[in-house]
């Protein structure tokens, strides 16, 4: 299913998710994460995980509540999440690089070789009401970024075991 397809078949709230603003900031709240966790950028493809684990609800509710559980064993415990993962990961590419593309131009992301990390945040504005989809989804985001920065094992390795290729 396309992104255009998918956003014309989603609620609100939804097509809110997936705005590329909405997306900037988490995976902003990821590389503050992974920053937190290994003080350096985090590398580029990990976006590409995040999001689509981020914003998938059945995967919010069912990660760990600890970064010292391992991601390796958190995946063996739950093959039904991974079991279309791939292609969760291939419907919200553009998705990611929209986020991506709007974070970098609005300084909300930093990018490097091979490697983004969290840029400037502004303000929430006082308009704002976030939900509280919207917060488990930053919330997440900033779980993922940080669970990927205590993996210590290299990106190669890290997507073989999520099943995606670079």
């Amino acid at each position: 299913m396309s992104v255009s397809a998918l956003g014309s078949a989603l609620d609100s709230e939804t097509s809110t998710l997936f705005n590329p603003a909405f997306c900037a900031l988490l995976l902003h709240k990821a590389c503050a994460g992974y920053e937190e966790k290994v003080s350096e950028p985090m590398p580029l493809t990990f976006a590409f995980i995040i999001l689509p684990n981020a914003l998938h609800k059945p995967t919010r509710d069912a990660l760990p509540s600890t970064t010292a559980s391992s991601m390796w064993g958190w995946q063996r415990a739950n093959p039904v999440l991974l079991m279309d993962f791939a292609n969760r990961v291939s419907t919200f590419r553009p998705v990611t690089a929209s986020a991506i593309t709007f974070g970098l131009r609005h300084s909300v992301l930093r990018g490097s070789l091979g490697s983004i990390s969290a840029g400037a945040i502004r303000r929430r504005p006082r308009t704002l009401h976030p939900t509280e989809d919207w917060n488990a989804c930053l919330k997440t985001a900033h779980f993922l970024g940080r669970w990927f920065g205590g993996t210590e094992s290299d990106e190669a390795t890290a997507l073989a075991r999520w099943g995606v290729r670079p």
